[in-house]
This record gives structure tokens, C-alpha cells and sequence, in this order.
């Protein structure tokens, strides 16, 4: 059956960011005049994820707030000083605009790829757990949102595990307006994206740019997005 929706994720499929979050909060923070050790943002920022994974387990709460109440803890932690609120919401601001500040990168071979998808009639989306806004300046920043109708996020789906469970995949297929074997997602996270996917009915393609996943044999696997053409 022909292919009539293809659904991507971002990190690692479509993009990727040449440093690390605490690279990137260390750049923010100087940005901002605030002085902290590479070490002390490091410890910092395990402390806080560890937070943000209890308070927020649930991807649907994952919304701004949340994310400043995050970057709150995180300074809470550096012992800053000042209107902590105030600066919390700046750093989210930051986040929000990382494809631009950390110099998120776009894999080569994608315009060419998603200019030959549009020709061929097939619609095209984005499904990931990143924060929508953040995907959304992503694909603006690398010229590609022309490209895609959909752009789907955990907290639109109202998918509490994010693409490790079957709300997310359910919402894709109601967007789509397509049955499962109609629609394609590709995604370089194989242990839970597709399989999840898999069990949705979705067709589903591993793009293992690393050569992660040697023993993979119940899904396609190709190392550059030009492969993808190959299986529709």
C-alpha cells in the first residue's frame, strides 16, 4: 500500500546540535553575566533532571511553566542570586531559541529528501518529544517548515509517556487521516520510538547515522535520509 504520510523525528533524524545542555546552559548563563565552574553546572544540571523526572514524569505537564519552574531549580541549585523568577523565565526564552543559540545543525541530505517527498504527494510531519516551539524555530531556522503540515508534541497529543506509549501514535494516525499502513514514521531511537510505533501498525524506518543498531532486523535501517526513497 502506498505511503500517504511520513512522520519524523528530529534529534538525530532531521537535526542535531553540535553541544551538550550544559554547554549550552554555560553559554546562556554567561550570556546572562552569571559566573558558575563548568563542574558546578554539570552537578547542578544532573540534580535538576533528576527533579524535573519526578515532578514531571508526565510529558502532557511538560509545558513552559514547567519549564521555567526547571530553570528556577536549576539556578536555585548555583546559588544565584537576585529576582530568580525573572531570570528563569529568560533562560526558558533561551531554551526556547536553542536551535539558533546552541547552532543546531541540519543534515545535509533533508531539503533535497523533503523536496522529493512533497513532489511525490505525500504529507509530511514531525513527531517528537521535543517542546513544540522548539521544533517549530528549529525547522524555520534550517528553512524546511514550508515542508510540513503537522507538527506533533506530547503535550498536543496528550501522551503522558511521549513517544513510549500508544497516545502519541493514536494522534499521529487521526492527523494523518490515514490507516496505519499508510503512514511511515523514521526515527534513529529504536528501543522504544519505534517500536511503540511498530505496535501501532505503523510502518517504521531506523535511520542509524552511527551504526548503533547493527542486529536490528525487524524494520529497515539506512545511515542517510536519501535512503528513504528507496522504500516508498
Amino acid at each position: 500500500m502506498l505511503i500517504k504520510c511520513i512522520f519524523f523525528d528530529m534529534d538525530g533524524t532531521l537535526v542535531y546540535v553540535p553541544i551538550s545542555p550544559v554547554q549550552f546552559l554555560s553559554k546562556v548563563y554567561e550570556k546572562l553575566g552569571l559566573r558558575f565552574g563548568s563542574d558546578q553546572v554539570d552537578v547542578a544540571y544532573e540534580k535538576a533532571e533528576e527533579w524535573f523526572a519526578r515532578r514531571l514524569s508526565d510529558y502532557r505537564l511538560r509545558k513552559r511553566e514547567a519549564f521555567v519552574q526547571y530553570n528556577h531549580e536549576l539556578l536555585r541549585l548555583l546559588g544565584a542570586k537576585g529576582d530568580l523568577w525573572t531570570l528563569a523565565e529568560t533562560v526558558q526564552d533561551y531554551w526556547e531559541n536553542m536551535p539558533e543559540e546552541a547552532g543546531e545543525e541540519l543534515f545535509p541530505e533533508v531539503p533535497s529528501v523533503l523536496r522529493k517527498l512533497r513532489e511525490r504527494g505525500i504529507t509530511l510531519g514531525i513527531l517528537s518529544n521535543r517542546f513544540s516551539p522548539v521544533s517549530l524555530k528549529s525547522l524555520q531556522k534550517h528553512h524546511i517548515a514550508e515542508h510540513f503540515q503537522h507538527i506533533i508534541s506530547p503535550q498536543m497529543a496528550g501522551a503522558p509517556k511521549g513517544k513510549n506509549g500508544p497516545e502519541m501514535w493514536r494522534f499521529a494516525l487521526q492527523k494523518a487521516a490515514a490507516k496505519p499502513n499508510q503512514v511511515l514514521h523514521v526515527d534513529d531511537d529504536y528501543e522504544t520510538s519505534l517500536l511503540q510505533a511498530k505496535k501501532a501498525g505503523i510502518r517504521t524506518i531506523l535511520i542509524d547515522r552511527k551504526r548503533k543498531h547493527p542486529s536490528a532486523t525487524d524494520c529497515p535501517i539506512i545511515h542517510d535520509l536519501g535512503e528513504v526513497l528507496e522504500y516508498l
